[in-house]
């Protein structure tokens, strides 16, 4: 009897054993299954999303030829860079630059700067930027092409033959909500801090496009009276007055006989006689620091104006809310004491980061007629390598020749040279013209940093707002 009890009480432990063998055998079978599907997924996530290191890059290293092995060793950074995944953040930051007067042929030249290319090529920035688009140049289809309509396109995200007209009778308020609205605004309704820095006059084509100011005359001189008595106002008087104009953060440049009817006229930085001058009394540059004065009794702010490269030399930046910087009386160019592109864009990002709020800076160099492009090419290199590395920005260099302005005619660079040509073919000035207008061109835009992904391929201009729009939009949105 005893044993028959021993017996059935050793079955019962075996078989609570057995359970808990089963149990834990079980168990072990799920762990191992679920690694599995782990270790699969991840795989085909690395395969899809190209997500890969230096390690995981190889190549046929036994095929090539031990000359061909080095340089395809070098070669590995360069292609585990591209196959990094893509970044899935928004900037809170935007850098534009934009070139006036290059192409892709320049840069092509300028990367070998003498006949003796053993000395191999110059490294521009801007080549080691991850991404890289095209924007078609519509200005090429049509003829005429205005520049204004080009820099409004560009900025506003309109296509070339849809922007509205310049209007005649400047009846209609300014800066109204019917009225289309450069990517500058739409930025500074969004609450973020603006800037805009160019080596030309603050009243060209680019500022006025992107100050949503309307109407063809940047001062009050070409203006029939006519428009002046039925309360027209010229781009500088909108620019400087108006709701765009007044927001921003920084705005530097040229263009200060367009601002003020009385102006210094130094052999180093003479009136430019081949453009506007104003004539009707006006001080617009006061005008905008007693503004300045007025709001910073209501709203404590911190601003200045200055008119020297020495003024912004010395300036501590970093402590304004509002800084205005006019250094010339027409483009940059003019001024053989203008400051360098480095020191302008310098002291803008200082004002524009001040309360880490995000903000969107456009710079603009623009490049005369008969001027050293390489060298002008070194000192944008120059400036973008002095830029702050900053993760939570998004910097974007455009270089295109199809917004290309002189003074006294607007026209783009390819009709720069008409005059030359009707006694070269031997045919009328018109028909060639024409000719160079369907000639087509198209603009290269680089991108770094979060969301550069989105500039590549061949794209429209107006391509170019809608996309900083989207970016700047979804940054908002981050805590």
């Amino acid at each position: 009897m005893v044993t028959t009890q021993q017996t059935k009480e050793i079955c019962e432990i075996i078989r609570l054993k057995s359970t808990q063998v089963f149990l834990v055998a079980g168990t072990c079978l799920i762990t191992v299954m679920v690694t599995l599907l782990c270790i699969g997924f991840m795989t085909r996530y690395e395969v899809e999303n190209d997500v890969a290191n230096v390690a995981d890059v190889d190549y046929w290293k036994d095929r090539v030829a031990p000359s061909q092995k080095i340089w395809y060793d070098k070669g590995i950074d360069e292609l585990n860079e591209a196959l990094r995944p893509h970044d899935l953040t928004y900037p809170k930051n935007v850098r534009i630059f934009v070139i006036l007067g290059i192409d892709g042929r320049d840069l092509a030249a300028f990367r070998f700067p003498t006949r003796d290319t053993s000395r191999g090529n110059t490294n521009f920035i801007w080549d080691q930027f991850p991404h890289l688009a095209r924007l078609k140049n519509s200005c090429s289809q049509q003829f005429p092409c205005q520049v204004a309509s080009v820099s409004r396109a560009l900025w506003l995200g309109i296509p070339l033959d849809k922007v509205p007209e310049n209007q005649q009778d400047c009846g209609r308020l300014f800066n109204a909500t019917q009225e289309p609205i450069s990517i500058l605004r739409q930025a500074q309704l969004a609450g973020l801090r603006t800037g805009f820095v160019t080596t030309q006059r603050i009243t060209g084509p680019t500022g006025a496009a992107l100050g949503n100011t309307n109407g063809h005359y940047e001062c009050d001189e070409r203006m029939p009276r006519s428009s002046i008595k039925s309360g027209c106002q010229d781009i500088a008087q909108q620019l400087i007055l108006g709701e765009t104009g007044k927001s921003l953060n920084v705005l530097i440049g040229g263009g200060r006989q367009m601002l003020s009817s009385l102006v210094p006229n130094t052999k180093y930085d003479p009136v430019d006689e081949l453009l506007c001058e104003s004539n009707d009394g006006r001080n617009l540059l006061k005008d905008w620091r007693t503004k300045k004065l007025r709001e910073s009794k209501i709203n404590p702010i911190i601003f200045d104006l200055i008119q020297r490269r020495d003024e912004l030399e010395s300036l501590n930046s970093s402590s304004f809310d509002y800084l205005m910087d006019v250094m010339a009386n027409g483009d940059l160019s003019g001024n053989s004491k203008a400051p360098s592109l480095k020191l302008m864009v310098e002291k803008s990002l200082n004002v524009l980061i001040k309360y880490k709020q995000g903000y969107l800076l456009i710079v603009e160099q623009f490049i005369p007629l008969g001027s050293d492009k390489g060298q002008q090419l070194q000192l944008l290199n120059d400036t973008l390598v002095n830029l702050h590395k900053d993760p939570d920005t998004l910097t974007l260099v455009l270089m295109t020749n199809a917004i290309y302005p002189k003074p006294s005619l607007d026209v783009s660079e390819e009709t720069e040279t008409i005059s030359l040509l009707p006694e070269i073919f031997n045919e009328a000035e018109s028909e060639i013209r024409k000719r160079l207008h369907q000639i087509p061109s198209e603009s290269l835009l680089f991108a770094q940093g979060p969301k550069s992904s989105i500039f590549q391929g061949v794209r429209k201009e107006t391509f170019l707002a809608h996309a900083v729009s989207h970016v700047l939009s979804r940054s908002r949105a981050r805590p």
